[in-house]
C-alpha cells in the first residue's frame, strides 16, 4: 500500500511512523522544511511544497497512491486537498482532519471521511486507511473505541461468535442476516454475507479485520491518469 500524508505536524508525523510500522510506503508533504525534523527514523519520501498544487502532488506520486490523508492545521486546506485527491485523482481512501465539528456534515455530503481529533486520532486515521471490509464505523466518546458494521466473507463463514470476539476489546452486539436481526449467543455460527455489528477498541481495529480475513489489501495496482 502507498499512502500520502499532507501535513507533518505532530499528528502527521505520528501517523507516518504508525503506517511505516504496518509496512506501508509513506510519502509526507509539507510546505515547511523544518516540519520534517519530526520524522525520526523515517524511510519514506519527504516532499516540500504546497499540498493543493498538482505539481507537488505529482512529485509525491498521487497517481499511484492508495490512500491520502490531509492533516494540516487548516480545515480549508484539508478539504481542498481531499477533494482534489478524491475527485481529480480517484484515490480510493481519502481522509481529512477537521477542527470544527460543525463542518463534518458538509464534508460528508461531499463524500469525504473526516476525523475530529482526540488522543486516539492517529489510530483512527490508520484504521481508515488500512482497513477494507468495513461498511460503517462510528467514533465513540473520546475516540478510544468505535462501533463497526462488517460484512463477512466466505473466510468467516461457520465461525462461532465467540471466535470472532476479542475479550475486553471486541464484542459482537448483533448480527443481521437478510432482514432478520439476531442478538447472538457465543455459540451462534455466522454465515457469509452476515452483517456483524459490534464495538472494538480503536487500536485493535486492524487486528480485528485480520481476524475476520478482511485486512487492508495492500497495493491496489490501479494507476490514475494525469489531470
Amino acid at each position: 500500500m502507498k499512502a500520502l500524508i499532507l501535513g507533518c505536524g505532530r499528528q502527521g508525523a505520528l501517523l507516518a511512523k504508525i503506517l511505516e510500522e504496518e509496512k506501508v510506503q509513506v510519502t509526507v508533504i509539507d510546505n515547511n522544511p523544518e516540519a520534517f525534523n519530526r520524522l525520526e527514523n523515517f524511510h519514506g519520501k519527504k516532499i516540500l511544497g504546497d499540498g493543493i498544487s498538482q505539481n507537488t502532488l505529482h512529485k509525491a506520486g498521487i497517481r499511484n497512491a492508495d490512500a491520502f490523508v490531509a492533516v494540516t492545521n487548516s480545515d480549508n486546506v484539508n478539504l481542498m486537498a481531499a477533494q482534489i485527491a478524491k475527485g481529480l485523482y480517484q484515490v480510493s481512501r481519502v481522509v481529512c482532519r477537521i477542527y470544527d465539528p460543525r463542518r463534518a456534515s458538509i464534508y460528508s455530503d461531499l463524500g469525504l471521511e473526516t476525523v475530529n481529533y482526540s488522543q486516539a486520532g492517529a489510530h483512527i486515521l490508520k484504521s481508515s486507511i488500512m482497513v477494507s471490509g468495513l461498511i460503517k464505523k462510528y467514533q465513540l466518546g473520546d475516540g478510544s473505541a468505535v462501533a463497526v458494521e462488517v460484512k463477512l466473507n466466505v473466510d468467516s463463514a461457520g465461525k462461532k461468535v465467540s471466535e470472532l470476539e476479542i475479550p475486553g476489546e471486541f464484542r459482537v452486539a448483533s448480527v443481521v442476516r437478510g432482514l432478520k436481526v439476531i442478538i447472538p449467543g457465543p455459540d451462534m455460527e455466522v454465515k457469509e454475507e452476515d452483517h456483524v455489528f459490534g464495538v472494538v477498541k480503536i487500536e485493535r481495529l486492524t487486528d480485528l479485520m485480520a481476524r475476520l480475513s478482511l485486512k487492508g489489501d495492500g497495493e491496489s495496482g490501479h494507476k490514475r491518469g494525469e489531470a
